[in-house]
C-alpha cells in the first residue's frame, strides 16, 4: 500500500462492523437524512440485516453511526453489485466513504467476486468521484463496474 492511500485512512477515526439488528433504527436515520444513497434508493434496513446475501457494514464514530454501505453477493458469485452507500454530511470528506468501500471490496473479492457493479445516479457526483478514483469504469447508463484481481 502506497504512503498517500494509507495516509488517508488516517483521516478517519471511523470503527467498521458487520450491520447488526440493534443498528437498524440507526441506519434508517441515516438513510433518511440523505437524498437517496447509492442508486437513489432508501434501503429496508430490517430485511437487508436479515438477508442472507446482502452484506451491510457499518461505520461509527464515537459509538454514532456515520456511514454504511451495502453489497450484494453470493459467495462464489462473480458479480458483486455494490447497492447502496452513504456518509452522513457532517462526516463527509475525512475518509469513511472509501474506507467502507475499499473494505466491502476487499470482502467480495475474497468471497469470490471477480467484478463489482454499481447504478449511479447522474446527480450524485461526489459519488461518481469516489467510485472513479476507486477504480470504477463508467460503462452505460449510470452503470459503474470494477474488475477485481487485475493486479495479480
Amino acid at each position: 500500500m502506497s504512503l498517500a492511500l494509507s495516509m488517508t485512512h488516517l483521516e478517519t477515526f471511523a470503527r467498521l462492523h458487520e450491520g447488526r439488528p440493534d443498528d437498524a433504527h440507526s441506519l434508517w436515520a441515516l438513510s433518511e437524512r440523505l437524498p437517496g444513497g447509492l442508486g437513489g434508493e432508501h434501503p429496508i434496513w430490517q430485511t437487508l440485516l436479515q438477508a442472507e446475501d446482502a452484506h451491510v457494514l457499518v461505520a461509527t464514530e464515537c459509538q454514532l453511526l456515520v456511514g454504511a454501505i451495502v453489497t450484494w453477493h453470493h459467495k462464489g458469485a462473480d458479480v458483486a453489485r455494490l447497492a447502496w452507500l452513504g456518509v452522513d454530511a457532517s462526516a463527509r470528506h475525512r475518509g469513511i466513504g472509501r474506507l467502507l468501500l475499499e473494505t466491502s471490496i476487499a470482502r467480495a473479492e475474497i468471497a469470490g467476486a471477480g467484478e463489482v457493479v454499481a447504478h449511479v445516479p447522474a446527480g450524485a457526483v461526489d459519488l461518481q468521484g469516489l467510485l472513479a478514483k476507486s477504480g470504477f469504469v463508467s460503462v452505460k447508463g449510470g452503470e459503474l463496474r470494477l474488475q477485481l484481481g487485475a493486479s495479480s
